[in-house]
């Protein structure tokens, strides 16, 4: 039981555990501790004796969940409790046993996400519109894996399409994984209840000629900024979100480097610009916004364009293409000419290299390449004997 100063950080970069796991006690408040696991996991509690001398401990929180300053705060309200003869232990507990599944969302989901998530607003809107008419009141505990099974059923027997539902699902799952995380709950009611088959779902990217077609509607559309906006999406694989909020101070012209302040992952992360990106920024110079994609009329980030990118896209012979699929078409373009997963997991910003498998779609005729690969082989083979 190592002794230590707790500052920030400490926490932040705690030694690295071997097996198990090491409390660090805090010189400043009796008691107040950071547990380090060997999985990563760090966690503040604060150890005291009760009113019959028995050794107690209570959970404070996660790292990621509650800051130093405000975990020494909780410490020492919890140590003026035992003073008084209270057993917090014992109160927290109850309190969590009775912690409504609406409470766990206000007080503890959103505060959170909010921190990292720039998509933290489409979370709440769901929240209040799918989630809180079903569970709102229901005990966090309470809730099974039946519950979640039937509330993903009765969305299929609405009509919604899998994907929809399976999104819905995604964030049912993410809320449940941090209550368990920070054991609010002891196991997730969401674990083993698997995505449905999206069979409806086609990964679409565009061939050569598509792609000059699109282009030339790009040129002919009378919008000042989406055209610029789809070029900048179709040159760096970028999310609709990143490049929308792109400002000026993000970009170095000199080493040609994008640097998104925050991405999905909630990290910022590095893109590479393309001299032919860097010429559609150039374009852009002229506004008066931090904004590289700011509305003319507001200044601020362009965020709705469906419209504009529907008679672009309808123009262009390509109707049933999304934005999204724009970022798909980048992945398979690198994959197309020889470049490696890793890479474009690095390009893209993915976490997890399986999310990246699924833009790894090789075109037919890089397939039917590679087959020939392996026939002048066998007929060079065939022609040495």
């Amino acid at each position: 039981m190592p002794k230590i100063l707790l500052t920030t950080g400490f926490v932040a970069d705690p030694p690295v555990v071997a097996k198990g796991r090491v409390d660090y006690f805090d010189t400043e408040i009796p008691g107040f501790m950071l547990e380090v696991r060997s999985s990563g996991r760090c966690t503040y509690y604060l150890r005291y004796r009760d009113r019959h001398g028995r050794l107690r401990q209570v959970r404070i929180g996660p790292v990621d969940a509650i800051s130093l300053e405000n975990a020494r705060m909780t410490a020492r309200e919890i140590r003026s409790q035992t003073a008084l003869g209270y057993d917090p232990a014992a109160m927290m507990e109850k309190k969590r046993q009775e912690m409504t599944f609406g409470d766990f969302v206000e007080d503890k989901y959103i505060p959170h996400v909010k921190l990292y998530k720039r998509s933290w607003e489409q979370d709440e809107r769901m929240i209040d519109r799918v989630l809180l008419p079903l569970w709102e009141y229901a005990k966090l505990s309470a809730i099974t894996r039946d519950d979640v099974r039937d509330f993903q059923t009765s969305y299929v027997d609405k009509g919604y399409k899998p994907g929809s539902v399976n999104r819905m699902m995604a964030l049912v799952k993410y809320i449940f994984s941090l209550a368990e995380k920070w054991e609010y709950i002891d196991k997730s009611p969401a674990r083993g209840v698997s995505k449905l088959a999206d069979n409806e779902h086609k990964e679409r990217f565009l061939t050569h000629e598509e792609t000059d077609r699109l282009l030339k509607a790009l040129k002919n559309c009378q919008s000042t900024v989406v055209p610029d906006l789809i070029e900048f999406l179709i040159l760096t694989g970028a999310r609709k979100s990143e490049a929308s909020h792109a400002k000026w101070e993000d970009m170095d012209f000199e080493h040609g480097l994008w640097t998104v302040p925050m991405s999905k992952s909630g990290k910022p992360r590095h893109i590479p610009l393309s001299g032919s990106a860097i010429s559609v920024l150039k374009r852009r110079e002229d506004n008066n916004s931090p904004f590289i994609f700011a509305n003319p009329k507001t200044g601020e980030p362009l965020k709705h364009f469906h419209n504009t990118w529907d008679r672009i896209r309808k123009e262009a012979g390509l109707e049933d293409v999304r934005v999204h699929d724009l970022r798909h078409n980048f992945a398979s373009l690198l994959i197309n000419h020889g470049r490696s997963l890793y890479e474009v997991q690095k390009l893209l910003g993915h976490a997890d290299i399986s999310t990246t498998q699924r833009y790894a779609h090789l075109s037919q005729d890089t397939l039917k390449e590679a087959t020939e690969i392996v026939s002048r082989s066998i007929k060079s083979d065939g022609d040495s004997e």
